[in-house]
């Protein structure tokens, strides 16, 4: 077993897909880490932790549907309420300046010349691209502002995830 904080919650269970066992899986990104992943783990809605091993796995629309070891019926498909998660360290490799958005969440966010602008509290997308929501610090005359910052060349110079840091041609005024 793990510790639990080790985890990483990336989907939920949403119930039985027919009637030999298949369970419906909502990602809560477009769940290329469920399928890279071998190790997942269930929580139930007690809480409850466990492994799971899934012997199959299809995409359905923007779900996926995973068939589990052990999991033979409609009835013990529905008891799977819960969520699904993975541990960091099991999360692919990505090339070049790819970055997973747990890794984006938190990180600080300074201008060019070194003010800073926030930190990263969530990732949406307008559909084009991504866009960074960021917080303004707290104790700065700033605070409760909200800047949406697109992740995009022109805005984005440098995603330093090892140390939590974000670098963006952008100024403190502009929310």
């Amino acid at each position: 077993m793990t510790n639990n904080d080790e985890l990483l919650t990336v989907a939920r269970t949403n119930g039985a897909y027919g009637v030999r066992g298949w369970i419906r899986i909502v990602p809560f990104e477009d769940g290329e880490v469920l399928a890279l992943t071998k190790r997942w783990w269930f929580t139930d809605m007690r809480g409850d932790t466990r492994t799971v091993n899934v012997s199959e796995l299809k995409v359905h629309g923007n779900a996926l549907l995973a068939k589990f070891e052990g999991v033979d019926n409609k009835e013990d498909a529905d008891r799977m309420r819960g969520r699904i998660s993975v541990l960091r360290e099991d999360f692919p490799e990505l090339e070049g300046d790819e970055h997973w958005a747990v890794d984006i969440l938190g990180c600080r966010v300074v201008n060019r010349e070194g003010i800073e602008i926030g930190t990263v509290v969530d990732i949406g997308d307008n559909g084009v691209q991504d866009i960074l929501k960021i917080e303004a610090p707290k104790e700065s005359d700033r605070a409760g502002k909200v800047y949406l910052i697109p992740v995009v060349e022109q805005y984005v110079d440098e995603m330093d995830t090892e140390n939590g840091l974000i670098t963006v041609d952008w100024q403190p005024d502009w929310y």
